[in-house]
């Protein structure tokens, strides 16, 4: 995602990032009485690939969940977006899918420590790493003008991109650094993260895994296997689905979730109430990787008082137009569709079709018209988020947002079982529907057959993992 610079600014280094790292104490690395303050985030590219990729690895097979985002070259607005038929919107993003790229790939690991219950606290601790994966597709694929436009303007290094991402096309895993890792990740057997994941899972299955299946029913049907874990448990957790059906917050795009998780995890450690606390791997800041790593800054406003809040934090509506102006294009763009969602709303004219902007949420009553710029001061404090060295890693940071949600918000079923929610799984939020989407196995649709070969070769391999760690 790319934010907008007054919401984050960037922080220079030097070349050689040992200046900033030293700089910092191995509590910089880790929440401080429920305050998160930083996130680390290693690149990985072709460059560097040899280094960072075992502990990539390693971090994967010893996570308890992993929390995915996609950077994508562009989506397009297309007529069946909002389709009833669920049918018409997979051809849509289907076609998306088969003519746009990735850009890079945000994956965040997260492995649960501790659960503590005392009557002097209780703890959710998780040790993290967030990788941003920079991929360069090598088969002709679309951009868009806008996109590119803001990609620039927000700092994104598009030679970088071009001269560091890593190659992936149509070849064979076993010649794909990015299908080997998505083999990886579903080999692990454990719960992935998306918010709003429908597109994303699209793109990972066209880039990554194997061609689309031409009609909708047959992609559930394919990808309800990556998601079915053990004993049938659910694989899948979207952190829009949760906000929105569950925790039943006022918004549900993604940077307002993170920040209310965030701001509310603070309040629950200040009054001894279960909260989360994050640590991320000091240690790969002091070997051959801390020339891969960068240290954004996500801290809450100076004048937050976690003990001195009597209520939930939330904003109002002027603060949540101003939000959604400023939030990132790479979330305004991959949620587009629901930009038709609110034209077709009773109400709108032509006229206002052409200059609204709208909020990620379908039952917001959120617009925001183009050249508009009044923000409050009290905005400003609230939503000063992520600062990076580079506009690159919009997609590490997300995932590790993404992931962070979940947690929070599932922390009391974390705190009594280990685990998510099943009831909350494999479930995510459809715009313009009143009812989620529900991966599930179909008694009268057949998986397509080249997903049936390629997955035989992985639950083989998941099984074989599974019987290791017992």
């Amino acid at each position: 995602m790319v934010i907008n610079k007054d919401m984050f600014e960037a922080t220079q280094c030097s070349t050689d990032n040992t200046c900033c790292l030293t700089s910092l104490s191995k509590s910089s690395f880790r929440s401080r009485k429920g305050y998160l303050s930083n996130i680390v985030v290693i690149e990985v590219n072709k460059e560097n690939l040899s280094i960072t990729w075992p502990y990539l690895l390693l971090s994967i097979r010893n996570a308890s969940f992993i929390s995915l985002d996609l950077e994508l070259s562009g989506l397009g607005i297309q007529k069946g977006w909002l389709a009833k038929s669920f049918e018409e919107r997979y051809n849509v993003i289907r076609q998306s899918a088969q003519s746009r790229s990735v850009l890079s790939v945000g994956i965040a690991t997260f492995q649960l420590v501790s659960r503590k219950e005392t009557d002097a606290k209780k703890k959710l601790k998780y040790k993290c790493q967030v990788f941003n994966i920079l991929t360069l597709c090598t088969v002709p694929f679309i951009v868009e003008a806008d996109g590119l436009q803001f990609l620039s303007k927000h700092k994104f290094d598009f030679n970088r991109w071009i001269n560091l991402g890593i190659p992936y096309g149509n070849d064979t895993e076993k010649g794909n650094t990015v299908k080997t890792l998505w083999h990886e990740v579903l080999c692990a057997a454990v719960p992935i993260t998306l918010h709003n994941g429908l597109i994303d899972l699209a793109f990972i299955y066209q880039h990554f895994y194997s061609a689309l299946p031409e009609t909708f029913s047959e992609f559930v049907v394919s990808v309800s296997d990556w998601f079915l874990l053990s004993e049938g448990i659910p694989g899948l957790y979207d952190s829009k689905y949760i906000a929105e059906y569950i925790t039943r917050f006022k918004a549900s795009f993604l940077e307002y979730v993170f920040r209310k998780c965030q701001r509310e995890n603070a309040i629950e450690q200040a009054r001894n109430r279960l909260y989360v606390s994050i640590e991320f791997d000091f240690e790969s800041t002091e070997t051959h990787l801390k020339n891969t790593v960068d240290i954004v800054d996500c801290k809450l406003p100076d004048n937050f008082d976690a003990s001195a809040s009597t209520e939930s934090y939330f904003i109002t509506d002027e603060q949540k137009n101003s939000l959604c102006k400023r939030y990132s294009v790479r979330e305004r763009r991959k949620r587009r569709y629901d930009y038709e969602s609110k034209l077709s709303e009773p109400g709108y004219t032509d006229g206002q079709k052409d200059k609204i902007l709208v909020s990620t949420v379908i039952n917001e009553k959120t617009v925001v018209k183009h050249g508009e710029t009044k923000t409050s001061a009290n905005l400003t404090q609230t939503t000063n988020l992520l600062q990076s060295v580079t506009g690159c890693h919009r997609a590490g940071v997300d995932s590790f947002m993404t992931g962070f949600a979940v947690v929070f918000m599932q922390r009391m079923n974390l705190l009594r079982t280990g685990n998510f929610d099943p009831k909350c799984g494999n479930k995510m939020a459809l715009p313009g529907t009143m009812t989620p989407l529900v991966l599930q196995k179909s008694d009268y649709v057949k998986a397509v057959n080249d997903h049936v070969a390629k997955w035989t070769e992985i639950e083989r391999e998941r099984n074989r993992r599974i019987e290791l760690r017992i």
